[in-house]
Parts: C-alpha cells; sequence; structure tokens
C-alpha cells in the first residue's frame, strides 16, 4: 500500500507497470517529441507549398519552445496542486487538436506561428515535467529504472516519427502529415491516459490507503521559498544549461560535421541515427545504475562521455566510421542520461511536494539551453571556418559542469512522520 515502508522492488512495478507504460507512451506522443522528429520532414514541402525559407519553417518549432517555456511553470504549479492526471487529459487532447489546425489552417507564416505557440501552451502538460511526477510518485524503490523505462519513449519517436512522418507526406501531402501526427495523441495517447492514468499525490489518494499516523513520502519534501535559498537548485541550473546547450549543439552539427570529413550525407544521416538507439540505451541504463549508485557519481561519469565525441571530431578522427559511430553513441547516451538524471535528482535533493514547479524551472533553463547551443555551434563554425574550436570548449564544459554534479553532496535524509 502507498507509503510502507517494506514495500519490494517487485511489488512496486507489479503496481505500477501500467503508469510506466501511459508514461512512455505520453513521452512518445507529446510535445517533448513530436515536434523536434517531426519539423525536419516538413521543411521541404512547406517552402516548395509557401516559399518560406527553411529557417522560416523551423520557427514552427521555435515558437512551439517558447510555447512550452511560458507555460511551464504554470504546468508545474497545476500538477502539484491538481494532480496529474486532469492535466495530462486537457493536454493530449490540446496536442491533437493543435495539430489537427496546423494541418487544416491556410494563412500568413506568422499564423502558423500562433498555432503552434498556442499548441504549446494548451499541450505543455504532455512533456516531461507530468509524466516524470507521476513515475516518481508511484515508485521509490526502482525510481531511477521506471524514470529510464518511461522516459524511453522520446527514443522510439525519434526512430520511428521521421518514416511515419515522412510516408504520409509522400502519399497525401503536408497537411495530412500533421493530421497524421495529430492521431498519435489523439488514437494512443488519449485511451492510456484516461483509462490507466491515476495520480498518487495529496488529495488523490484515500487516506484510509495509509497506515494510521503515517505521513506519506509523496507529500514530504522542501517548499518552493526553501528550494531558491539553497544552493543546490542553483547549481542543477548552471549544470543542466551547459549540458543541454553542448548536447543540443552537437546533435544539430552532428552530420555536417561529419560530411566535412569525408561522409556522405547518406552515410552521415546513418551514423547520426545512431543517437536515437543509443537514447533508449542510455535512458534504461541511466535509471538502473542511479537505483543502485548515488547519482551525482553516475552523472559525472555519463554526461562526461561526449568530451571524447567532441575530442575526436575536433581532431578529425570521425573521418574514420568506426570513430564517428563511437561519437554519435556517446553523444545519444549522454542525451538519454539527461532527463532521468534530473527527474531523479529533483526528487531526491527536493522531494516531491513541490516536484512539479521546481521540475518545470529546470526544464524550462533545458529547453532554454536547447535553443541556445545549436545557433551557439553555428556562430563558431561561421566566425572560425570550422566546429574546432567550439568542440573543445565543449569538451571542457562536459567535463567541468559534470564535475559540479559532485558538490551535491550526500542524500538529505527524508522526512519522517
Amino acid at each position: 500500500m502507498a507509503g510502507t515502508q517494506t514495500e519490494t522492488l517487485g511489488g512496486e512495478f507489479k503496481r505500477g507497470w501500467t503508469i510506466i507504460v501511459v508514461a512512455a507512451i505520453g513521452m512518445a506522443c507529446g510535445l517533448s517529441a513530436l515536434p523536434i522528429y517531426s519539423i525536419g520532414t516538413f521543411t521541404k514541402p512547406l517552402t516548395e507549398a509557401y516559399g518560406w525559407s527553411r529557417a522560416e519553417v523551423q520557427g514552427i518549432y521555435s515558437w512551439m519552445t517558447i510555447g512550452n517555456l511560458v507555460a511551464a511553470p504554470v504546468l508545474g504549479w497545476l500538477i502539484d496542486s491538481q494532480g496529474v492526471r486532469k492535466v495530462a487529459i486537457i493536454s493530449v487532447i490540446g496536442t491533437a487538436v493543435g495539430y489537427v489546425a496546423l494541418g487544416l489552417f491556410s494563412g500568413p507564416l506568422w499564423s502558423f506561428y500562433v498555432l503552434a505557440f498556442m499548441t504549446a501552451i494548451i499541450g505543455v502538460g504532455t512533456v516531461p515535467i507530468t509524466w516524470t511526477r507521476v513515475v516518481i510518485d508511484w515508485f521509490d524503490i526502482g525510481r531511477g529504472r521506471a524514470l529510464g523505462l518511461a522516459l524511453a519513449g522520446t527514443g522510439i519517436s525519434a526512430m520511428l516519427i521521421p518514416i511515419y512522418v515522412t510516408w504520409i507526406i509522400a502519399d497525401y501531402g503536408w497537411r495530412a502529415g500533421f493530421i497524421g501526427l495529430a492521431l498519435l495523441p489523439a488514437v494512443i495517447a488519449l485511451p492510456a491516459v484516461y483509462f490507466l492514468l491515476h495520480d498518487r499525490t495529496g488529495a488523490h489518494i484515500k487516506q484510509t490507503e495509509l497506515a494510521q499516523g503515517e505521513v506519506r513520502r509523496e507529500d514530504l519534501g522542501m517548499d518552493f521559498a526553501s528550494t531558491l535559498k539553497g544552493y543546490r537548485f542553483w547549481l542543477l541550473n548552471i549544470i543542466f544549461f551547459f549540458i543541454g546547450a553542448c548536447v543540443a549543439g552537437l546533435i544539430a552539427h552532428l552530420v555536417p560535421m561529419l560530411t566535412d570529413q569525408g561522409h556522405s550525407a547518406a552515410s552521415a544521416a546513418q551514423i547520426a541515427g545512431l543517437i536515437g538507439a543509443a537514447v533508449i540505451v542510455g535512458r534504461i541504463c541511466t535509471g538502473y545504475l542511479i537505483d543502485r549508485f548515488w547519482a551525482p557519481g553516475v552523472g559525472f561519469v555519463l554526461l562526461s562521455l561526449p568530451a571524447l565525441s567532441c575530442l575526436i571530431l575536433a581532431t578529425g578522427g570521425a573521418s574514420n566510421t568506426l570513430a564517428a559511430m563511437l561519437s554519435a553513441i556517446l553523444i545519444g547516451l549522454a542525451a538519454g542520461a539527461e532527463f532521468d538524471m534530473m527527474s531523479f535528482l529533483v526528487s531526491q535533493y527536493f522531494g516531491q511536494r513541490r516536484y512539479g514547479i521546481i521540475y518545470a524551472i529546470l526544464y524550462a533553463t533545458f529547453k532554454i539551453s536547447a535553443g541556445v547551443g545549436a545557433p551557439l555551434f553555428g556562430y563558431g563554425f561561421d566566425t572560425t571556418g570550422s566546429y574546432n574550436t567550439i568542440l573543445l570548449l565543449s569538451a571542457g564544459s562536459f567535463i567541468g559542469s559534470s564535475a559540479l554534479l559532485l558538490l551535491l553532496g550526500k542524500y538529505p535524509t527524508k522526512a519522517t512522520a
């Protein structure tokens, strides 16, 4: 039962496996996956249909990101106060409606930006803030593993969404492509959330499920004001800003980096595709490791791995196919570790009382860093004529930022009833 101290790992997964499945589906069909893995497939069709530049088409994704950033703090407050289920249902529906609108609407570019922004506002409850919250509420002993399995949903999207949308656009056109994306939250995610997702926090669990006089672990933790006064919250924001910027820059520019070193465009794309598979492995392995070992130590190792990728790419070693593949895999492993680590550290160091708003701010910081990283790498190439300088700086950033995790110290002692 909720809050008991004798529950086993097997018991947790037997009780909460449906939560993992729903969270994975929500991640795969939500706004953390659909926009970024599909926008590339719409770039040329929209350019041909409206005469927009590629950068202008990519702006649709940028405005979705901005919408998520604006709404994230409100989302954090809502799931802390209202629970996950209500918010998730509304946002899944909003995501589907938003993509239908993008597929049916005809108008100037700014109108597409407005639709993208509003889709992100209404659909913000489909980002990791929501799904990680419900997972950490249902899992304690196996929390890391549960998070890893749930967050692996984005890796599945990374592999399947481009193929799915490309097929629809080729046969039925770009408008049908947006409708096809709308079907994923509407037909797959909504039934799963409606029938299988249940809150386990605050007023959403009956007190009769607790032992007499017991205080649930889900209700324990720091209040938001105390969190802001401590150094750990600010340290995590700094760490994930620099890690996020560097990972995003590497992913966005890996293909041109590889073609610069002699790979064909097709070969470079295949090598870059290894990142998606590595993300899934990274998520699951990270979850397993942080359940068994001190999470900051695990994070230091895993999030330092792309430093080697940077050195291989900066020195021209990626002209060798095996070295290029190793670089992509190491980037993917780190990308897979990021959200697992962020979610787990928030729950361990701050508790679950105000998890939503704390994680929402960290998530916003991470999204900003991802938006900075790709153009920063491009600026580095434009000003120096190569990626070498920005790659060497990124290698130092990976190691230095990851090392800052070690300053978090041991986990705080959980409050007792």
